[in-house]
């Protein structure tokens, strides 16, 4: 049996007045997906487990079959597994964001997707201005860097993500709690040191520290689901769950986390990844973005390039070989209306060769007939790869 999990980033959304009460997946021109909807069988994923808040890093270690309640100790560490980033024992991990702040608003959480020449200046001014007292920078992806914090100590902190304070003041939201006077101390040396120094750092304007962590320990997929999996993302947080459950990566030329991302290459890639592996996790970051920027154009252009650029190319691919199932579904809901996430269950659809088709002839956010509710939602990943 070979498996495909196209894991579509933020997809899920709320019925939106500009698109007639319709909701983006419903406007949408997706017949590639309904089709596989209308032979499948359809239902709902409750990724967000109760007291978790609905982050990229929760609901995706649920989609890849681990309780993130078991088994879940931050974002960032995540990140810098798939970095190659080495976390002791004591040390303490926060993803780092080069943000757009002015008068206080938090204009941008991507500093407008930061150009890379932008990024290496900043992570290289942050690594002079804090060499020596044991606080290291590294470069991520575009706007998502990295911060680690050796033999960090008892810091036990709350903070927020800064796409979930788009538009509202900064300073409501700084960090608190046992070693929140270091991060706003580290943030405002940033800015003062860095930021309003002599280097050319674009539209960014500071970093924002959160999604701290200690080093993770998962169990191998292939011991808990006896399949060899691999994983495609253009985003660390991804790379780094598949890395820390000992899959391979597959590396994709020019895949970018939005909608300019090689949408087809990824699936290309994909379908020739089955020659080796069993299971492979393709992750498509664009919708999440399109939602969090609250761009309607952009969510529904998302949506479309991934039923025209990639359905094709892995039904074609699968259809190779004798057995074969596919998973499309969200992580999470990013609704226009929020530009964050938010906790609703997720609509999913199974399809497959040994796969009888239920009754639904759609994809939606509103199944009438669901197939299947997993209320624990990492339970996805045994009925989708053992029943």
């Amino acid at each position: 049996m070979k498996y495909i999990v196209l894991l579509c980033d933020g997809l899920a959304d709320r019925p939106i007045k500009e698109l007639n009460n319709k909701t983006i997946i419903e406007y949408a021109n997706i017949p590639n997906i309904h089709k596989t909807a209308e032979h499948g069988i359809c239902g709902y994923i409750q990724t967000t487990p109760d007291g978790m808040a609905p982050g990229s890093d929760i609901c995706n270690l649920s989609i890849f079959g681990y309780n993130p309640k078991n088994y879940y100790t931050g974002r960032s560490p995540l990140e810098a597994c798939s970095m190659g980033i080495e976390l002791g024992e004591n040390d303490m991990a926060f993803r780092c964001n080069t943000v757009t702040i002015i008068n206080d608003i938090m204009e941008s959480f991507t500093a407008y997707h930061i150009e890379e020449k932008y990024v290496e200046n900043i992570i290289n001014a942050l690594n002079q201005e804090f060499k020596d007292e044991g606080i290291e920078f590294y470069k991520g992806v575009g706007y998502r860097n990295l911060m680690v914090i050796r033999n960090a100590g008892d810091m036990k902190l709350s903070t927020t993500p800064p796409h979930d304070i788009s538009d509202k003041n900064s300073i409501d939201y700084a960090p608190t709690g046992n070693g929140a006077e270091k991060l706003i101390e580290i943030m405002k040396r940033a800015k003062d040191k860095v930021f309003n120094g002599s280097i050319d750092t674009g539209k960014a304007t500071n970093i924002w520290l959160w999604g701290q962590g200690v080093k993770p320990a998962l169990p191998a997929f292939i011991d808990e689901y006896k399949v060899k999996g691999s994983v495609i993302s253009a985003v660390d947080l991804i790379r780094g769950i598949g890395v820390c459950a000992g899959m391979d990566i597959i590396k994709v030329p020019d895949i970018t986390g939005f909608t300019d991302t090689n949408f087809k290459g990824k699936a290309e890639y994909a379908v020739n990844a089955l020659k080796k592996y069993d299971y492979v996790f393709i992750h498509v970051e664009a919708p999440d973005e399109a939602g969090h920027l609250g761009s309607i154009s952009e969510k529904v252009k998302a949506i479309e390039l991934i039923d025209s650029q990639m359905i094709p190319v892995i039904l074609d691919g699968l259809k190779k070989y004798s057995e074969y199932r596919l998973l499309i579904t969200p992580d999470h809901a990013t609704p226009i209306e929020l530009k964050t996430h938010s906790s609703e269950k997720i609509p999913a659809i199974i399809f497959g060769s040994d796969i009888k088709a239920d009754e639904n002839k759609a994809y939606s956010e509103y199944i009438k007939l669901p197939s299947f509710d997993l209320k624990d939602g990492y339970k996805i990943a045994e009925l989708f790869i053992k029943n």
